[in-house]
């Protein structure tokens, strides 16, 4: 666990070229595997995407939105520094909140709410980040960096089984092996690099494949 992220530069972009070279080259292989199982036979469980149509707004999520926000809850806090830690806390308290009141509040009055707590959490995120931008990372983290780092992946991973319209976890489980790979990578580039690499190749990983599944529904 270093106690920087690099800073951004020459050799940080060589870095990341590298890793999304990597990225792609393993899911190549994955989605090799999985053609080769279908052709076998093998019935894949159904998945989001092939009811979805892919609207202008829906590709931005995809390819903007999506790697801005799982990057901030599954490894924003990666690098073990105070403020990290304490700012991905306040943002997720205030988005779990804010959801919170959207449901329970009626109307106008819970997306009121939502709207609040999203400023009060960014305020609060971006107060910790200042306070303790100096603090190395804890001394637990530094301890059990290894753990930490598979745990994100993981649960990066296990989200996306919600992505799957059939099936149970035990057979679903091993269909997000793209998704922890890609985790184990994207982790690798937020401690190394800083959170912006991990944003970055996380969009362009979301670019390449949304741009495969444009050209083969074209």
């Amino acid at each position: 666990m270093p106690d920087r992220a690099s800073r951004p530069g020459p050799a940080a972009f060589r870095g990341l070229a590298q890793l999304l070279a990597l990225d792609l080259l393993l899911m190549a292989v994955l989605i090799g595997g999985m053609a080769a199982l279908t052709a076998l036979g093998l019935r894949l469980p159904g998945h989001l995407l092939q009811d979805l149509e892919l609207s202008l707004p829906l590709i931005a999520l995809i390819v903007v939105g999506a790697p801005l926000g799982e990057e901030l809850v599954f490894r924003g806090w990666l690098s073990g520094r105070p403020g990290h830690v304490g700012a991905s806390l306040a943002i997720l308290a205030a988005a779990v909140l804010g959801w919170a009141a959207l449901l329970l509040l009626p109307g106008a009055r819970g997306a009121f709410a939502l709207l609040a707590l999203a400023v009060i959490g960014t305020i609060a995120a971006a107060i910790l980040l200042w306070r303790k931008r100096r603090r190395p990372p804890m001394a637990l983290f530094a301890r059990h960096a290894r753990w930490f780092y598979l745990f994100s992946a993981l649960a990066f991973a296990s989200v996306h089984l919600a992505n799957f319209t059939e099936g149970n976890a035990a057979i679903l489980l091993p269909l997000t092996l793209p998704q922890f790979l890609l985790g184990l990578i994207l982790g690798y580039a937020r401690v190394t690099f800083g959170l912006w690499a991990g944003i970055l190749l996380h969009a362009l990983h979301n670019t390449l494949f949304i741009s495969l599944v444009l050209a083969g529904a074209g």
